[in-house]
């Protein structure tokens, strides 16, 4: 789960039709007695428009297609869907708000469900950095050590089931080549040491350089499980003395 960034204007299609949509779906609760009671048909027909590909394609964007809860993308946790963080069954004047939209898959929507996040928050990436909640422990979820409110946190990762076998098939095959490739970076260092010449030396340092940038690549945002990725290199000694290395070499050329 990384920070989300997300413009304050909704899209255009959204910021014409919101009150519209919001009264007529009000008003289908009144004549029918409650959210619960509006017959199924009259129902999506009413709360369709909230998939409008406008509004999907504004949203997505600024998750790069990820999941906003697992960071999964298509193909692997299910499609990628509007959700509402605050459920729409319980707020329901909240169904049409594009600050309760969320770019979530299918799996997070289905264990979410109408679980009610005003009433019992989770973390809202488009709200709050997960990175000041959540940590890692090997291939686990955990809070963070320092992290400003427990109860959001492990409640984000019971309800959302962040530890589940999904994700942690996910994560073991991540943490499996980042293992690997700190085992190639040691050995790259343990022969950095036995280099000849300062000339040698500094082009190694160059592709020790570009190596660390290639598995950098997978901490960045658009990078599916990337706040893994980011922490576990963070966490890393073999790793920080591999940057520490190329930035003291290329600092003095």
């Amino acid at each position: 789960m990384i920070h989300l960034i997300k413009p304050d204007n909704p899209p255009p299609i959204l910021k014409l039709n919101e009150k519209k949509w919001t009264e007529n779906l009000i008003q289908a609760i009144t004549n029918y007695g409650s959210y619960n009671k509006i017959p199924s048909k009259e129902k999506e027909k009413l709360l369709g428009f909230y998939r409008h590909p406008e509004i999907k394609e504004h949203l997505f964007k600024i998750s790069n297609d990820k999941c906003a809860f697992c960071e999964g993308k298509p193909g692997e946790s299910g499609n990628i869907e509007v959700e509402h963080y605050a459920p729409k069954s319980i707020y329901y004047k909240k169904t049409f708000e594009w600050s309760n939209f969320l770019p979530v898959c299918r799996k997070c929507n289905e264990a979410k469900s109408d679980l009610d996040t005003i009433q019992e928050p989770i973390i809202n990436p488009c709200v709050i950095d997960p990175e000041d909640y959540i940590a890692f422990d090997g291939i686990f979820i955990i809070q963070n050590e320092f992290c400003p409110n427990e109860r959001i946190t492990l409640r984000t990762i019971k309800e959302l089931k962040l530890n589940s076998r999904r994700l942690f098939k996910a994560r073991a095959e991540l943490l499996a080549n980042l293992s690997s490739y700190i085992v190639d970076l040691e050995n790259w260092l343990e022969d950095l040491e036995e280099v000849s010449t300062s000339r040698k030396r500094h082009n190694r340092i160059l592709k020790l350089r570009d190596s660390l940038e290639n598995i950098e690549v997978l901490t960045e945002s658009n990078e599916k499980y990337s706040a893994f990725s980011k922490l576990f290199l963070r966490n890393n000694k073999t790793y920080n003395l591999a940057k520490k290395i190329v930035e003291e070499e290329l600092a003095v050329k």
